[in-house]
């Protein structure tokens, strides 16, 4: 019996969403090649669960000097080593800024990052991806001298989710979080310990996660909602204390073809000498600026390469960002 039209389109957008999932983590770049730092992957057991992590630890690390420590947070559908091997990612600055990068597994590719689904097993069981990361930080600190000042957390999509729900329920580790193409689900209770400093990079024409806010979604799939870019900005100014007149920049053109403009938005006199940095992606989709265009621009908007998004992700977290 043949496979009516509708059915043939279902099928072709379970295959593209298979395909969407799977490329989320911007598997293009490959992994750092060996003069760039030592490459390696391990496992810790949480909650009855065997987790996995890739660390990148820089050439010119020593034990017993004390190193950043970022953690960088796949996007659903991906996993740590093809995170630690992301285009235009902060793992291509470890050398040269001298501090390590561990990047964790999601349980089966995808993070609890406070969004109420049942769609995916971290959401569904209500995994403690928090508590996992927590115990990851206090493993790898075991194996090296970790600067306990200097922990920083990034992700992309689910992981930049992953990485405000860090923010708000962790503020006592780290020193700041920067997510992108990521904002703040609307179900996550955030009452942040104290203040954090906050970097956002979001595209303004993301198909996936809008930036007006409402429901993330591809095509039909309703994957819960998110506050909007500027409520999520907004929420971190005013928890952070700080002047809520921003200083605007628009960063040089660098690359016109890409048809995206970046402006900067720097809200500075913040309490306990945080700041909250937006980087909004003028024309920008789902897509880490910086990046490769892993998916076709038709179905996640087009990537920025107008700046690279790891530089200035460190440059925030070394405190240069205004």
């Amino acid at each position: 019996m043949p496979i009516s039209r509708r059915k043939k389109r279902f099928h072709f957008f379970i295959s593209l969403s298979t395909l969407l999932l799977a490329a989320l983590a911007c598997t293009k770049g490959g992994t750092p090649a060996p003069d760039e730092g030592v490459l390696s992957s391990g496992m810790i057991p949480h909650d009855g669960l065997e987790r996995g992590y890739v660390t990148l630890v820089p050439t010119s690390y020593e034990d017993g000097e004390r190193a950043p420590l970022v953690l960088a947070l796949h996007g659903g559908g991906g996993d740590g080593k093809r995170m630690c091997g992301l285009k235009g990612g902060i793992q291509e600055l470890a050398e040269e800024g001298g501090f390590i990068v561990v990047c964790p597994d999601g349980l089966e590719n995808h993070w609890n990052d406070g969004r109420e689904l049942d769609k995916w097993r971290a959401h569904a069981e209500d995994i403690d991806d928090v508590g996992f990361l927590l115990s990851l930080i206090d493993h790898l600190s075991r194996d090296y001298s970790i600067d306990a000042e200097h922990i920083f957390v990034t992700g992309m999509s689910n992981g930049g989710k992953m990485s405000l729900r860090l923010a708000c329920e962790a503020a006592d580790t780290f020193a700041a979080a920067a997510p992108v193409i990521a904002s703040l689900p609307a179900d996550l209770d955030c009452h942040p310990s104290e203040p954090i400093s906050i970097l956002v990079m979001n595209g303004m024409e993301d198909p996936l996660v809008p930036w007006e806010g409402g429901q993330v979604h591809f095509y039909r799939q309703e994957l819960g909602e998110a506050l909007s870019t500027p409520d999520t900005v907004a929420f971190w100014v005013s928890k952070n204390g700080c002047d809520p007149s921003p200083v605007n920049e628009w960063l040089p053109d660098i690359d016109p073809e890409d048809k995206t403009r970046i402006k900067k938005e720097v809200y500075s006199e913040c309490d306990a000498q945080t700041s909250v940095v937006l980087f909004s992606v003028e024309g920008g989709g789902h897509t880490w600026p910086g990046g490769s265009q892993y998916v076709p621009a038709m179905l996640i908007g087009r990537v920025s390469h107008d700046l690279h998004a790891g530089e200035e992700i460190w440059k925030f977290f070394a405190g240069d960002e205004l």
